[in-house]
């Protein structure tokens, strides 16, 4: 098994779970038992197979359930509750429990540098779909707030779509109708960075997110 392989593993079954376990308890900081083992659920839970995801949800629990809250290990619990936020919404289609995933990972992101924006903006699309309206002052907040000095497509797309929601939700058609065109352009816009046949960044939405926008975008006043 090479150097890095042995928390990168894209199946599970006793002898994997046997060497990753002495692996990582060989793992003398805690920094790195805390990157190991997100990695490692995190990969699972892109798996196809439903016992993998399982392994990574635990794996993940694990981390956010066991570990501490210091700074040795706080990116990587941000960073669990962000991946399992994605995999709740996007996979599993569990709104309720990506939203307090996402609401869990905001706690820490005045810490965090890298990821902050995703988790804020989950955090605000999985807050109106799931009727949390006692969130939506801080939502709003949070919005009103945010960088619009962006690079990336998916991250125009992902503010469109969350201030589209929000202002929506709130009455605040005028500006629901604005944001849900800054979405629906970020979908159609190509991202500049490239890397070989890999594209990053680029704008994706699934088909609810879509035929909500184009609702907001084309409704008659």
């Amino acid at each position: 098994m090479g150097r890095e392989n042995w928390y990168r593993n894209t199946s599970w079954n006793d002898e994997i779970d046997s060497a990753f376990r002495e692996r990582l308890n060989r793992s003398r900081q805690l920094f790195h038992k805390a990157q190991y083992l997100r990695i490692q659920g995190n990969i699972l839970l892109s798996s196809k197979d439903i016992s993998s995801q399982e392994v990574g949800i635990s794996l993940m629990k694990e981390l956010l359930n066991d570990y501490p809250d210091n700074k040795a290990v706080i990116f990587s619990k941000f960073e669990a509750y962000v991946n399992l936020g994605d995999y709740y919404y996007y996979t599993q289609e569990k709104l309720d429990l990506a939203f307090e995933c996402y609401k869990n990972a905001i706690a820490y992101d005045e810490s965090m540098t890298t990821g902050q924006r995703h988790a804020v903006m989950a955090y605000i699309k999985t807050a109106v779909l799931t009727k949390h309206e006692e969130d939506y002052p801080d939502c709003y907040s949070r919005l009103e707030k945010a960088d619009d000095r962006l690079v990336f497509p998916h991250e125009y797309y992902e503010l469109g779509l969350s201030g589209a929601l929000l202002y929506d939700a709130m009455g605040h058609y005028d500006a629901a109708k604005a944001s849900a065109s800054i979405a629906l352009k970020a979908l159609g816009t190509d991202s500049p960075f490239k890397r070989g046949d890999k594209v990053y960044g680029k704008a994706f939405a699934t088909e609810a997110e879509l035929l909500f926008l184009t609702s907001v975008v084309y409704r008659k006043s």
